[in-house]
């Protein structure tokens, strides 16, 4: 997709994961347009660093609306995320 926007929050991310995170897309033009964000993850997959230059670090603001149940209708097939 030209425009995805994924964020992982609170997950622990190991040693399977490269922390090289994603890699390119298959239209480097994509490279401008997504959203690949991440909030208080941990593990030694985690290593924002390392990661592709696309990929941000979301603060507490930004990651708010994807942390409730009504955003994905959660209530009915997920657990509620841990508060912070």
């Amino acid at each position: 997709m030209s425009h995805p926007k994924v964020i992982y929050a609170f997950t622990e991310m190991s040693s399977v994961v490269n922390p090289s995170g994603w890699r390119e897309n298959f239209q480097r033009a994509y490279d401008k347009t997504v959203f690949y964000g991440e909030y208080k993850c941990f593990g030694p997959g985690s290593h924002q660093e390392k990661r592709v230059p696309y990929t941000q670090d979301v603060d507490q603001n930004e990651v708010r609306p994807f942390l409730t149940l009504g955003y994905i209708k959660g209530s009915t097939w997920l657990l509620p995320p841990p508060k912070y």
